[in-house]
């Protein structure tokens, strides 16, 4: 099936889903960071500032939005932007997030693939100060080439004072083409007002040799929730 006749098909069954007979608000994400780095560990701005916008609609189970952000400098890419619809429950103690993320780079080379889809489950717990997050990514067609992909990664946090919370994860990637890689990061995220939070963090790999993407670095973050 056609990408995007599959996307076609996958935001119309999620617009009939029951979920969406709710009340709905807007809610989104801007950041500014010393580099971008995506939810592997791994820049894409080589080395560069960057941006990061999220808008969406949330109801009480459900939501829908989209994001961009710029990819400057590694791979050719400029600019990455994203249609994102989810599902969440409370399970008991835990909470269930399942999403689907169609993606697609400006700026690659030609003949190289442009766009791929990837699907999310977020299983996370809270219990006082401390917070825990498994989340597991798949994805049929990695965008510049052929292979499917796996992320599986644990994280976990702990509240040190009203403001300030201390937050680790690690996490292995693996394709089927081999270049498999694990990834880890360490940091401390500052409430400085309402909505905005200061985060600053060390990402590393495994995975040296393949680039500079792949190296350790310093990131620093301010984001905004609204």
């Amino acid at each position: 099936m056609d990408r995007r006749l599959l996307l076609l098909v996958m935001i119309g069954l999620f617009a009939s889903s029951p979920a969406l007979a709710q009340d709905w608000r807007w809610a989104g994400r801007f950041l500014v960071a010393s580099e971008i780095v995506n939810a592997k560990g791994v820049g894409l701005t080589d080395g560069d500032p960057g941006l990061l916008l999220r808008v969406e609609r949330r109801g009480d189970g459900a939501y829908f939005g989209g994001l961009m952000m710029t990819e400057n400098g590694w791979d050719d890419r400029e600019i990455e932007a994203e249609i994102i619809a989810g599902l969440t429950r409370a399970v008991g103690p835990y909470g269930i997030d399942a999403s689907a993320y169609y993606k697609y780079s400006t700026g690659m080379p030609a003949g190289r693939d442009r766009d791929m889809f990837e699907y999310r489950l977020d299983i996370t717990r809270r219990q006082g100060r401390a917070s825990v997050r498994v989340r597991i990514d798949y994805t049929p067609d990695v965008q510049g080439r052929p292979d499917a992909a796996w992320w599986v990664e644990g994280q976990g946090g702990w509240r040190i004072s009203p403001r300030a919370t201390i937050s680790g994860a690690m996490g292995r990637r693996a394709l089927t083409g081999g270049r498999d890689f694990n990834s880890w990061n360490m940091g401390v995220s500052w409430l400085l007002a309402p909505g905005v939070t200061a985060d600053l963090r060390w990402y590393d790999t495994d995975a040296s040799g393949l680039g500079r993407n792949h190296q350790a670095r310093p990131m620093a973050a301010i984001i905004a929730n609204f």
